[in-house]
Formats: C-alpha cells, structure tokens, sequence
C-alpha cells in the first residue's frame, strides 16, 4: 500500500513539475520550430500572385553594396486566406509595409515585406488582399511549401525577420503585431 502511495505522490510531483515548465518556459527560444533564428535564411524564389519572379538573394546581395543605413531588413509573413490569425495580423503587417521602421532620431530604416502563402489557392489569395488591402510581393503556388519547411514553419501565421546580412534574427509563431517586428530591426 505504501508503494502505491509513494508512486501516486511521485507521479503528482512530476506531472506539477511538467506544467510548472509548460507555464515558464519561453516558447521563442525553444524547441525545433525556432532553430532558424542565428542561421542564415534560406532561399526564397518564386512566382508572385502578379507573376513576377521573387528571389530573396536580389535583396541581400543588393545589401552588400549599400552603406548600413540604407540596407533592407526583410519580414517574410507565411500566411493562407483560410487563417484567422493571418486575418487579425493583417493590419499590423499593411502598418509596417506603409510606414516601415522609423527610429527615435527620425531616421527610417529600409524595410521589406513578402507574402508566402503556403496551402491556398491563388483565387482565395487574390481575393484576400482584395478585402484586407496590401501590394506586397506575395509568393503562391508551387514551392512555397518547400520555403516553408526551409523556415521550419509548421502553420500559419508565422513571420521571419531577416537582417540585411541574411541572418534569421527573430521569428513569431501566431499573429504578429507592428511592434514584434519594430524591436527586432536594428539600422
């Protein structure tokens, strides 16, 4: 009887132990989903809903030649016309491709936004920015489930922020709000 006391009580333990760390722990830094973040951000190329072509090393290369105040920080938004989330987020993101990020001197760093839309069809795409708003460069079709197992996305919405240089240097899981991307841009 003891033993099955003492097993009962250890089990409780363990079980207060796991939802203790479940409460405490921070879900940014944990786990596979956020292993992208310090890398190098992978490839992104594709067809937009305009059709035109979309290559992510255009921006960064570009990077390269530009003094630091005038390099890109990209946020890459993977998003579908059937998401909730991407639906509450929308206006956080129409925020910060219109106004970008500007600094407490008043200076503007350069921005960029990308759509990648990942199980959806093109028409409820199209009719999504119809109703929401937004012209940013979305990309649809084929491989953008490849580009979103390359970012480690596992639904939508989820959102990357690429510094000038390539890196991954925050990525978040649910809607994203102006602000999230606003502390992660650095220029």
């Amino acid at each position: 009887m003891t033993v099955m006391k003492s097993g009962i009580i250890g089990l409780a333990v363990l079980g207060i132990a796991f939802i203790v760390l479940l409460a405490t722990r921070t879900t940014q830094t944990n786990g596979p989903n956020y292993a992208i973040v310090g890398q190098q951000a992978p490839q992104i190329q594709g067809e937009t809903v305009d059709g035109e072509d979309f290559e992510l090393d255009e921006i960064l290369l570009k990077n390269r030649s530009l003094p630091i105040s005038d390099q890109t920080w990209v946020a890459v938004n993977f998003f579908a016309s059937w998401c909730s989330g991407c639906v509450t987020e929308h206006s956080e993101l129409l925020r910060f491709y219109e106004e970008g990020i500007l600094r407490d001197d008043g200076i503007k760093c350069q921005t960029e936004l990308i759509g990648v839309a990942f199980n959806d069809r093109l028409s409820d795409i199209e009719n999504f920015f119809k109703k929401y708003g937004g012209d940013w460069p979305v990309l649809a079709g084929e491989g953008t489930n490849r580009v979103a197992i390359d970012f480690s996305v596992l639904t939508a919405p989820e959102t990357v922020l690429i510094a000038p240089n390539g890196l991954v240097v925050k990525k978040i899981v649910g809607p994203v709000s102006y602000d999230d991307l606003a502390t992660g841009v650095t220029c």
